[in-house]
């Protein structure tokens, strides 16, 4: 994953564009606040197991980030695992560059 899409990560969180931790995303998630949510590639297996669950049972996207890409670090919270994203704008403009990256 690039440096430029783990920058606008961070620009989202200080936007305040994000929700963070397991149980707060979940939260989201369940109230519909959430549009995408994020996962760092060193999530344990149950955490991804719960919150991909939670996605599909409420048809939120999700993303599990690359080895390599830091998702704690990007938002400034070395510990944290999982985001949502709660900006519809900001999760277009995300899977824009996405996009470019793979392409």
């Amino acid at each position: 994953m690039s440096k430029e899409i783990l920058s606008f990560i961070g620009l989202m969180s200080r936007a305040g564009a994000l929700i963070t931790g397991t149980e707060l995303v979940l939260n989201g998630v369940r109230s519909g606040k959430v549009k995408l949510v994020l996962i760092d590639a060193h999530a344990s297996e149950n955490t991804l197991k719960k919150i991909t669950s939670k996605c599909h049972h409420y048809h939120v996207a999700w993303i599990q980030l690359e080895v390599g890409a830091d998702l704690g670090l990007a938002i400034g919270k070395p510990s944290r695992k999982v985001v949502g994203i709660t900006d519809q704008q900001f999760v277009k403009a995300l899977k824009e560059k996405l996009q470019k990256c793979q392409a």
